[in-house]
């Protein structure tokens, strides 16, 4: 799986979810009940689980990740391979083991929302 941020390519990609949300709507309906939306905006929604990386990666991960707004490619059933800004609206680390003075983590979950 080829997802990168700011052109940085994620590794030890375990898994990616991509799903579309629809942002900013409004339902109503009209007199005879029929459905009435005013539809604003889809936008994505990633989460990645990433394993086996060390602490180095994860810092790299981290200082790319730092702004509020980043470039993310990756390939979405949808539209196929795209790029689009996100930020990152949940990022979880725990610590596994650590081996020979570097420090392994679990599967790190990261939560994208497209801007």
């Amino acid at each position: 799986m080829n997802i990168s941020f700011n052109g940085y390519r994620l590794p030890g990609v375990i898994s990616c979810s991509v799903k579309r949300v629809t942002r900013n709507t409004r339902t109503e309906y009209n007199a005879e009940g029929d459905m009435l939306i005013d539809l604003v905006s889809r936008k994505h929604i990633l989460i990645i689980h990433l394993g086996g990386l060390s602490a180095e990666e994860l810092r790299k991960i981290f200082a790319v990740t730092d702004d509020i707004f980043f470039t993310v490619s990756f390939q979405s059933p949808v539209i196929g391979q795209m790029s689009a800004e996100f930020h990152m609206k949940e990022q979880t680390a725990e610590t596994d083991f650590v081996f020979q003075g570097i420090t392994y983590y679990k599967a790190l979950k990261l939560v994208l929302e497209e801007r």
